[in-house]
This record gives structure tokens, sequence and C-alpha cells, in this order.
């Protein structure tokens, strides 16, 4: 009965790739945003006056969960140019572009919209935040993914959207950067994304008030190299036993190093960063790690996940604060953490079901029967 209650919430695929430890890389990254940096902020500002944490390294930890976008990036790398490079580099099923942009507006797009459209009615006619005419435009702007170059500043119906917007950035120019494929040599290839990787990184590390897809093309040529690398075979650490130290080295130093004002603390994170998701899909006991059934359940979720989990916390934050209920106690961080990722998940949960993954399903696939892959093909 358990099983089957939780198989509702699972995310389906209909392509043939069966890939669950993607989701485990989702679920760090989307708990690195939601949980490390906003949950953490927003009760810091909310409830303690920005007085919860007195060290500037954990200050800093705090804003480095922002890095689970970065991870966000590169794991859109790879799974996008994944069927591109089996069908340039192992002469594998070739894609048609067709139903590839068909499948990102049908899949993608649906769940995004609803989302704008309830976050846009509690603004206006719930908060009386903004007038229906002041915000109708910002709406329109957000929904076809250009509200960051046309107002210069994050979406007001949902501000968490750059990151969307950079996403769909890609999406649409993703198969001109897959044209590297067809670079017969492996060595030139690799050598070419390493110093976009490279260059990327350093280029744009003092850059700010930045927001688009070249911006961030280094994180993506990071998971369209882990994807090369991938259908090359090409392991970097054969041992079982040391590979899993690796990943777990390298897990630990994309949660924990510092990179915010060290170029060469940022270059080591982003280097830990391609390890952990190159020994999460090459090494066993990695690939075990982050196939956890809880762990990949969650992940599935991701998108859902991230559009509402600001609007979920921002709401119980107020309905905390209504209740008259005194929370100024830093012992009572933990429980106020525990109570707003709870609520994320559970509203999430009910999103991802009722609206996100109806639209799984690909159009014009009949009655083709679906997988249990973990990945957004």
């Amino acid at each position: 009965m358990q099983l089957q209650f939780l198989d509702k919430f699972k995310r389906i695929t209909y392509s043939t790739s069966y890939l669950p430890e993607i989701d485990g890389l989702r679920f760090l990254a989307i708990f690195s945003v939601v949980v490390i940096m906003h949950t953490t902020h927003y009760i810091n500002e909310t409830f303690y006056n920005g007085k919860l944490i007195e060290s500037n390294y954990w200050k800093d930890f705090v804003i480095e969960g922002g890095h689970g976008v970065a991870l966000f990036f590169v794991i859109s790398g790879f799974i996008l140019s994944l069927p591109f490079a089996k069908w340039r580099l192992n002469n594998e099923r070739k894609v048609s572009l067709q139903k590839y942009f068909l499948r990102r507006v049908t899949r993608l797009e649906p769940p995004y919209v609803i989302a704008l459209i309830i976050l846009f009615i509690g603004h206006v006619w719930i908060l009386d935040k903004y007038s229906f005419d002041e915000l109708l435009p910002h709406l329109f702007a957000s929904m076809v993914y250009l509200h960051t170059i046309i107002y210069h500043s994050f979406s007001t119906v949902l501000p968490i959207a750059w990151s969307l917007e950079v996403e769909v950035q890609f999406y649409i120019l993703a198969p001109l950067f897959f044209l590297i494929f067809l670079i017969r040599s492996k060595q030139l290839r690799w050598l070419v994304m390493c110093a976009v990787i490279i260059g990327g990184a350093l280029y744009w590390y003092h850059v700010e008030n930045v927001v688009h897809v070249f911006r961030y093309i280094y994180l993506f040529f990071s998971g369209i190299l882990l994807a090369d690398m991938y259908c090359s075979n090409a392991i970097i650490i054969r041992n079982k036993v040391w590979g899993f130290i690796a990943g777990l080295a390298s897990l630990l130093g994309f949660l924990f190093i510092p990179s915010l004002t060290n170029m060469a603390g940022y270059l080591i994170k982003l280097a830990c960063m391609l390890l952990l998701v190159h020994t999460v899909l090459t090494n066993v006991y990695m690939k075990k790690l982050f196939s956890a059934k809880v762990i990949i359940l969650i992940g599935g979720m991701c998108y859902s996940i991230y559009l509402l989990h600001f609007a979920i916390i921002s709401a119980v934050g107020k309905l905390l604060i209504r209740s008259g209920i005194y929370l100024s106690s830093k012992s009572l961080y933990v429980p106020l953490a525990l109570l707003l990722t709870a609520s994320v998940l559970v509203v999430s949960a009910v999103y991802f079901v009722l609206v996100e993954k109806p639209f799984m399903k690909p159009i014009g696939l009949g009655k083709v029967q679906p997988h249990k892959a973990i990945h957004k093909d």
C-alpha cells in the first residue's frame, strides 16, 4: 500500500534511458537552493533580524547554497546533450529537432504558466501587493521567459524564474552547441570544451548583474563534456573504492569550499562539481548512494519544488508571524527549518501530481508504455 502511494510521486519518462542517479543529483541541487540558501536566509532575516549566524564562513555557506543552480545547469547540459552525443559519437538514433523543441514546450511550459497565474492571483487579489494593471506586463514577460531581458530585473511574479529563463535560452541554442560532436577527434573536442569551461569560469567570475545563457555557458559545457565522456566510456578513477572516496570528497568540496571571494576556491569548487557528477554516473557506490528511493523521489519533483518553494516559505512564514508565537530563540532554527521544508515538500508534491506529472507524456506517442527513467528527457 505504501509503495503504491509513493508511486504516485514518481517521475515518469518515455525515453529508453534509465538514470535514477540524475534525480539524486537534482535532489542535491534543490536541497542546496531550498534548504541551505532560501530557507535559512528567510528564517535568519524574518525571525532573527540577520543575527542567527555570526560566523562569516557560515554566512557565506548559506549564500553558496545558490551553487545548486550551477549544478542544475550542469545537469541540463548533460541530459540535453546526451541524445546528441549518442547520435553523433556512437551512431545511435538520430535526434529529431522538431520533437526536441516540442518536448521542451509541452513538458516545461504548462506547469510554469500555471504557477505564474497562481502567484499572479496571490500578489494581486490575496496579498494586494500589486494592482492588476501594474503586474500584468510582468506576467506576460515572465510567461515568454523574457523578464530579465526586458526589465533588467528578476520577475516580479516569480523572482527565482531567472534561472529558468537562462535554461530556456540554452534549450533554444543547445543544438548549435551540440555541433561540437561533429569534431571527430576526441582529444580536440575535449580541449575545446575545457577551454570554454575554464575560460568562461575565469572571465565571468568577477562579472555581476548579468543574467543570460552566455554568462553560464561554461556550466552547460561542463555537462556537455560529461555527456561526451559518458558516451566514450571514459572513467577518471576506475578503482571502485578510490572512485567512491573521490566522489565523497568532491561532494564535501562542492558543499563546503568557500568561493565567493576566492577565484581559486571557485575553480576548485567547479572541479569538485564536475568530479561529483562524473563519479555519480560511473562509480557503482556513488550511483547507489544517489539512487536511494527517497532521494530520487524528491529529486524527481524538483521542478515543482523549484517553481513553488519561495512562495510557500514566505506564506508559511507570514502565518507563523501572525500566530503571535515567540520564535526568536536560536534553538528554534531547526524546527522552523523542518516545518518550512516539510511545507514545501507537501505542497510541491500535490502540485507535481496534479499539474506537472500529467504533462510528462510526450504528444503523439499514443499508447507507448512509460519507462521509469528519472531524467527530464
